[in-house]
């Protein structure tokens, strides 16, 4: 399945969200017009060795502002788009900026871990580059905020290509066990798949606990002295 647009129309302003997009391009851009498209990726994409032995830090943050090409690129800015609107209105501008790299910063650590335990010396060497990890954080966060929400997707057959409406819980959960598999055949399947699971669960983590919080500051307001 993939998304075409949600019905779930976001209260303000997505304006980090179109912040995010438009760097985004604008460092690809620069990635294939520069004539530095490899220098790019070697020097600041994650490369897992690097991150292990405390050195090149700074591509935790770098990485998530790198594509390979204009289709994975693509794929992460329409995912941005359509669901970050709605999770930015709920968290609040500062605050969904903050979590979007927390996001991604979560997702690059456990793939830099799960790298080293592969026992494949060759995944230590491989950099990792795109938004997917904070962006998958943005999934986890609305599937908890709008579990209900409605997805558009459209789904390709072998002789038929049709579109069909789909709750956030299940197009984001059929979305999950996906990455699920792609992690078990690791470097086999060319997906960092490990960074989209690690920045989903601390999406999902994150909009648990500011749900929960939030929940109980209405309760206690709803207590009247007597």
């Amino acid at each position: 399945m993939f998304p075409i647009r949600d019905f779930n129309r976001s209260g303000s302003k997505p304006i980090v969200t179109w912040i995010l997009i438009i760097v985004n391009i604008l460092v690809f851009y620069y990635q294939v017009t520069s004539g530095h498209y490899r220098y790019i990726i070697a020097n600041y994409g994650e490369i897992p060795i690097y991150i292990l032995n405390g050195l090149r830090l700074h591509t935790l943050f770098t990485s998530m502002f790198l594509h390979a090409d204009v289709f994975h690129l693509f794929g992460n800015m329409l995912y941005l788009y359509i669901f970050g609107d709605n999770v930015e209105d709920r968290f609040g501008h500062l605050k969904y900026l903050l979590l979007y790299f927390v996001f991604g910063l979560a997702g690059g650590l456990l793939h830099v871990f799960m790298s080293s335990l592969s026992g494949n010396s060759q995944d230590l060497l491989i950099p990792a580059i795109g938004a997917s990890g904070a962006i998958s954080g943005v999934l986890g966060a609305y599937m908890i905020f709008f579990p209900n929400a409605r997805i558009v997707s459209i789904v390709f057959g072998l002789f038929l290509i049709r579109t069909v409406v789909v709750p956030a819980i299940y197009f984001i959960g059929f979305w999950f066990l996906l990455q699920l598999l792609y992690a078990s055949y690791g470097a086999l399947s060319g997906i960092a798949a490990w960074a989209h699971i690690g920045g989903f669960i601390m999406g999902v983590l994150a909009a648990a606990f500011w749900r929960s919080r939030r929940r109980r500051r209405e309760y206690w307001l709803t207590i009247t002295p007597t």
